[in-house]
């Protein structure tokens, strides 16, 4: 049996060159914004890879200038001598007429998961707050006369001791009081409010 078929030579044998300032025609782009442009490829610049072209050398050292941050604050928590805040802290009296305040509480160092509980006149009005970076607000309804809230830390978080910032405001938005406290597991922040008669 015969096999017809025939030999294809190869053609890597020929050499083609181009001129190095040879450039390739590109057929022109059409659409919306045809102006009739024609770009090329210049093989002169694809030959030589290395050389500096304009724009971004990424190789340079930048002179940008490194940004640094310094930490100003000084947290109170994680402090050593722990045993200055082993007792109750007196957050001041004050007096209004208003009969309901807002009281706003938050955890204003490292948030670490401080839980306080809130009483008022010795009855429980919340069992268990979480502080936290932004405030808990809550609403307490006064009685004529003397009231006494506290603020009874239930833990220290991650973080001894147990900080939180308080802030007291009347019925109207009017700011009566504003303070901190840093107290230890089973000691309490108390604030005295005399109601006065309308």
């Amino acid at each position: 049996m015969r096999n017809n078929g025939f030999r294809i030579e190869a053609i890597d044998s020929v050499k083609i060159e181009l001129p190095l300032d040879a450039r390739l025609k590109i057929a022109p782009i059409s659409g919306l914004t045809n102006k009739n442009i024609r770009p090329t490829i210049n093989f002169t610049e694809l030959s030589d890879p290395f050389k500096k072209k304009s724009g971004v050398n990424m190789v340079q050292k930048s002179d940008l200038v490194q940004p640094t941050w310094k930490i100003k604050q000084k947290f109170g928590e994680d402090q050593k001598d722990l045993a200055q805040f082993s007792k109750d802290y007196n957050l001041g009296e004050l007096s209004t007429k208003s009969k309901v305040i807002v009281i706003k509480c938050r955890d204003h160092e490292y948030v670490d998961g401080d839980r306080i509980k809130l009483m008022l006149n010795n009855a429980v009005i919340h069992p268990n707050i979480v502080l936290k970076g932004d405030f808990f607000v809550i609403d307490v309804d006064l009685v004529e006369g003397y009231n006494t809230i506290n603020f009874v830390a239930l833990n220290e978080g991650t973080s001894s001791p147990n900080t939180a910032q308080l802030q007291v405001f009347d019925q109207d938005g009017n700011l009566l009081a504003s303070n901190k406290w840093l107290i230890r597991t089973g000691f309490k922040a108390s604030l005295t409010i005399y109601k006065e008669q309308n």
